[in-house]
């Protein structure tokens, strides 16, 4: 008898836990090895703002091609109203084509249409109907070659019907004739009327332009006679500040050489420039003695100057001097290391080779099969 192990209430749990580790590593697989719905490691500010570019470029787009669809309507429309018109305009002359023949080149109008009339044989009278024909002879013998028993009544008859035709073709043409006059009295009277209207239009349209440039030329000349009368007031002002002007200038103090008008109400020894008239004696006297002491003392400040100029061309000849000793035995040192580390490559050199050499012949003496590569991203882990 076969014994099955009894499935306890914590192995139920453990196992739970296990489908719901496995059902939760199943998930993260798919939404790490699936590139489009992956959310990791992605800048949602770039991707937001090139969506919003992608969107303003859209709507560029929409707009653009709505302007060429406007356009292209528009086209279309005049392509269409113009095929429209021509089309129009061939009907009409078509139109006239047909009445002008209807009415002048007409079946009836050929002068050679008794000769061309292709039922003229069918229209002719037989030259006999029986032998009791009245038209023949006692003998009763047929019509001989050369006989025209009836040519006169015949030919009477064909003057009579050239006549009539005659007579019909000069009515026909009188009539087309008043026909036409008729028209083109039509298209003259039409014609007429048009060219009145447009005249009173015009004549309309130049009463409004004069009246305009009459209104126009009131307005100037109203603008003109007050700009006329601003600047009469101008002028009479500017006449009033200048008399105004030379009574106050003529007994201010700058005319009357007052010397207490140039003091300065910012300080005892400062003046007004415009209004001083120059220095007596003593303030000239007191001048040349500050300019002196000023020369004394900018001749020490230049022989101070001269003297420390000197001191320091001296510093920096010795510091020169020190620099030029200093970089020489910053070379020896510089080649001494570049010796040494030349040195030490080398030694490392000879190193790597041998570790190249023993991990070549030594270590990674197995090469990685299929069966190595197969076992990435088996797990998300």
């Amino acid at each position: 008898m076969l014994k099955f192990p009894i499935t306890t209430n914590k192995d139920l749990e453990e196992a739970a836990i296990l489908e719901k580790r496995r059902q939760f590593e199943e998930e993260r697989r798919k939404r790490i090895f699936n590139a489009k719905q992956r959310l990791f490691g992605l800048d949602y500010d770039t991707l937001e703002k090139q969506k919003q570019e992608k969107n303003q470029q859209r709507q560029a787009e929409a707009a653009r091609e709505e302007k060429f669809l406007e356009e292209a309507r528009r086209q279309d429309y005049l392509i269409r109203t113009t095929d429209q018109l021509m089309e129009k305009q061939k009907k009409q002359i078509a139109a006239d084509i047909n009445t002008y023949r209807k009415l002048f080149q007409g079946v009836g109008c050929s002068r050679e249409r008794d000769l061309n009339d292709p039922e003229m044989i069918k229209k002719e009278r037989p030259v006999r109907i029986a032998d009791n024909d009245p038209r023949l002879g006692i003998s009763s013998a047929q019509v001989f070659e050369g006989e025209d028993l009836t040519g006169g009544e015949r030919k009477r008859q064909q003057k009579e019907q050239q006549r009539a035709w005659l007579e019909q073709q000069i009515k026909e043409r009188k009539q087309a004739e008043l026909d036409r006059k008729n028209a083109e009295q039509v298209i003259l009277d039409s014609l007429q009327a048009r060219d009145r209207q447009l005249v009173e239009i015009d004549q309309i349209q130049r009463s409004n332009k004069d009246k305009m440039q009459e209104a126009v030329m009131k307005f100037n000349q109203k603008l003109a006679t007050e700009k006329e009368i601003e600047k009469k007031l101008e002028r009479q002002r500017t006449n009033e500040d200048n008399l105004a002007e030379i009574y106050n200038m003529l007994g201010s103090d700058m005319l009357t050489e007052n010397p207490n008008c140039a003091d300065s109400p910012l300080g005892a020894h400062k003046k007004i420039a415009y209004m001083y008239r120059g220095m007596n004696e003593e303030e000239r006297i007191k001048f040349r003695q500050d300019q002196m002491a000023q020369i004394e003392k900018d001749n020490q400040r230049k022989t101070q100057d001269f003297v420390k100029e000197r001191e320091w061309e001296e510093q920096q000849t010795n510091n020169a001097r020190l620099l030029i000793l200093k970089q020489m035995e910053m070379d020896k040192l510089k080649k001494k290391l570049i010796t040494e580390n030349k040195v030490e490559n080398l030694e490392l050199a000879k190193e790597q080779n041998d570790l190249k050499n023993f991990l070549n012949k030594k270590v990674y003496v197995n090469e990685a099969t299929n069966e190595f590569y197969d076992k990435f991203n088996t797990t998300s882990r």
